[in-house]
């Protein structure tokens, strides 16, 4: 057994986001030896915490993704078009490599757990929702 009362909160992360985003790696996935970086099938866990209608960017994950919305209001979006708003103890499944953006609603902060497989693959572009 293993207990992580809380993760690294010094870690810096190069994602792209609306506005600011503070990022606590519970657990790091590690590379494997010879491996530059973990495969998809090894998971990171994060909380992510998104202030004031901060969005990621558009990205995706080799293995795939689950979220599980902690606390505030929070929006998901994938490139269907589906946008929806997110109360605290939603699940969100990405399936790997969906295209998708995340983070919290206008008018509030909130905080995720994520859990991700495989290293996040971002773009530049920024969600064209009504709300961001």
């Amino acid at each position: 057994m293993r207990i992580i009362p809380e993760g690294d909160r010094g870690y810096v992360y190069n994602g792209r986001f609306t506005g600011p985003v503070q990022l606590e790696m519970v657990f790091e996935a590690a590379a494997a030896p010879g491996d530059t970086a973990p495969s998809a099938s090894d998971a990171d866990i994060a909380r992510v915490h998104h202030e004031d209608g901060a969005v990621t960017n558009w990205h995706s994950h080799p293995g795939g993704q689950i979220l599980m919305l902690v606390s505030g209001r929070a929006r998901v979006g994938n490139a269907d078009g589906t946008s929806t708003d997110v109360l605290p103890g939603t699940f969100v499944q990405t399936a790997p490599g969906e295209p998708h953006w995340h983070g919290a609603d206008e008018g509030s902060d909130c905080t995720w757990l994520a859990i991700t497989w495989g290293v996040t693959d971002w773009t530049d572009d920024v969600p064209l929702d009504p709300g961001v």
